[in-house]
């Protein structure tokens, strides 16, 4: 029995189209990783040019071996402020040294990668940002690499950076604010604090709440087996106003 009446009848209502799989495995315990960064928040060294608020599909090197009070946001997308008193609430840095010296990981990459993906341009950042940050990721030996996003667009831009990431051979998990748009976005893995856009990695000056947040994150890729997989994560930050 035919279910339709008309041959190439097309729907009205929009309906978006996930992209393919993209998969790579956890290549190694957790312990023996070397960790790898990047975020498409806007982060950026205070010596450094800040990003065009327009658009702008440049990127930075960030040294792992400096202070975040060195570091700052410029990104037009959402509320900077929490993430301009503690850089650590978009890119848990400090944290992820602490998960370093106790043992948790391996060790972590000698530079982070920042860039502003808001207002993306989706061919700039799927063709050639996306590719370009992943060469880089390679060349510092990452095993995994841990991701955040800003705004919506920007959370799209970093997804598309994470699948080329995961493409080049390098595993990622992506911290979203915004988990519906990373998953049709085509996400490999994502994990999702009850967090605004802003405060990805947890509440700023949190210590506690930041640790936990990249800790279950990283334990997350453990247990994930296949694409698309996401974890809501038991941690709850609203705005202070």
């Amino acid at each position: 029995m035919r279910l339709t009446v008309a041959t190439g009848l097309k729907s009205e209502v929009h309906v978006p189209v996930t992209p393919p799989a993209v998969w790579t495995p956890l290549p190694k315990p957790l312990r023996q990783c070397k960790v790898g960064f990047f975020s498409g928040c806007g982060v950026h060294l205070k010596s450094q040019e800040p990003y065009n608020t327009a658009g702008d599909i440049s990127y930075r090197l960030l040294p792992t071996n400096v202070s975040v009070k060195d570091m700052m946001i410029t990104h037009g997308g959402f509320d900077n402020s929490d993430a301009n008193k503690d850089v650590n609430a978009v890119m848990p840095l400090d944290r992820m040294h602490e998960l370093a010296a106790e043992g948790f990981i391996g060790s972590v990459a000698d530079h982070f990668i920042g860039y502003m993906g808001g207002g993306g341009n989706v061919q700039k950042f799927r063709d050639e940002i996306g590719p370009a940050i992943a060469k880089l990721l390679k060349e510092e030996g990452v095993d995994i690499a841990v991701a955040t996003g800003g705004c919506g667009s920007c959370h799209r831009s970093t997804v598309m950076v994470q699948r080329a990431v995961e493409a080049a051979g390098i595993s990622t998990i992506l911290i979203a604010a915004l988990p519906p748009i990373a998953k049709q976005q085509g996400a490999p893995r994502i994990s999702a604090p009850h967090v605004p856009m802003g405060a990805n990695a947890g509440e700023p000056n949190n210590k506690e709440m930041q640790m936990g947040i990249l800790r279950d994150t990283l334990k997350a890729m453990e247990t994930m087996t296949s694409f698309g997989q996401m974890v809501v994560l038991p941690y709850e930050y609203r705005h202070n106003v």
